[in-house]
Order: structure tokens, then sequence, then C-alpha cells
């Protein structure tokens, strides 16, 4: 009877363990940006950046964040995007970091976007290789990547494109079809 009863404890154990597991990206601690505030329906597209600096010291935390503001925050998305940038070290962070996007903001109907910049920007490419039809899926749709450390990376024609596709995005939720030609800002 006994062993019933500690058999059953550890298994009660077990279950509420896995029912309460939370992924580090639950917490706002383990990103430099996560707009997630911004409604959906003010900005179509979704930008997820992983930066250059995968070595994570809490001394150089402030000047990721403030480097992370610098090259996709400070208003460069605004009214087209909400932009979502994990902190990462490895290829198993970036892939727990857009599980977690995917479970909460992964919907047909947003636009994904991805940026990586240095070896943020290769882990992010292969990543989007591995796991493209699951994200054709939930609305990937380009990625920039740059598997250099450049400053400046993010550019005015790359920010010009995106805000073009929201143009395309909010048309096609509007009309169900794709924008005709020339429509776009150049």
């Amino acid at each position: 009877m006994m062993k019933n009863i500690c058999i059953f404890l550890l298994g009660g154990l077990v279950v509420s363990g896995c029912l309460w597991s939370k992924s580090p990206y639950d917490y706002l601690d383990n990103w430099l940006l996560r707009e997630d505030a911004v409604r959906t329906f003010a900005a179509p597209i979704d930008v997820i950046y992983v930066q250059d600096a995968l070595y994570l010291r809490m001394d150089e935390l402030h000047s990721m964040s403030s480097y992370a503001r610098d090259a996709v925050g400070r208003g460069k998305f605004s009214g087209v995007a909400r932009v979502f940038s994990p902190l990462v070290a490895n290829a198993k962070d970036v892939k727990d970091a857009l599980d977690w996007y995917i479970k909460y903001h992964g919907d047909e109907q947003r636009t994904i976007v991805f940026i990586g910049e240095g070896e943020g920007g290769a882990l992010l490419r292969a990543y989007a290789e591995e796991n493209a039809e699951e994200l054709s899926d939930k609305g990937f749709v380009k990625g920039f990547y740059s598997e250099k450390h450049r400053p400046g990376f993010v550019s005015e024609d790359m920010v010009r494109e995106i805000r073009n596709l929201a143009v395309g995005a909010r048309y096609k939720r509007q009309w169900g079809r794709e924008m005709p030609a020339g429509m776009l800002e150049q």
C-alpha cells in the first residue's frame, strides 16, 4: 500500500512539474525588445531580430539592449511592425525563443520578417532553413541575414522594404488578394 502511495505521489510531482514548466522566454528579462503589447491591428508585421553579441555578460547587457534599440527599435518600425529581440547564446536558444514566439504570436494572418546579424544571423538563417515549411505556414516571408557584424546593417532600404511588406500585408488582409504592382513606395 505504501509503495502505491509513493508511486502515486511521485507521478503527481512529475505531472505537476510538466504543467508548471515555463520557457525562459516567458520572462521579459530574456528579451532585449519584446513589443507584444503593441496591438496586432496597428502593426501587421512582426520583426524577429537576433543580434551579434551572443556571449552574455551582465556588464554588457545594457549595451546589447541599447544596440538592439538603435538597430531595430526607437520607432524605426512604428506603425508597421512589432519587434521581438531575444537574448540568445546558441542554436537551442534561438529555437526556444522562436518556439515561444510561435506559441503566443504565430498566427497565419501575421507577416514575419527575420533580421539576423553576426553569429545571430548565422543561427537565424539555419533555423529558417531547417523550419522553412512550418515558418511559411506561420507567415514568414523574408529574412535579412549578415554573418558579420556591420554597423548600419539595418539600413533605410531594409526599413523601406519592411514598410512595403506591411502595406502589402494590410492590403491583403483588407481585400483578400495581393496588392497590384506599382503601389509601393520606392
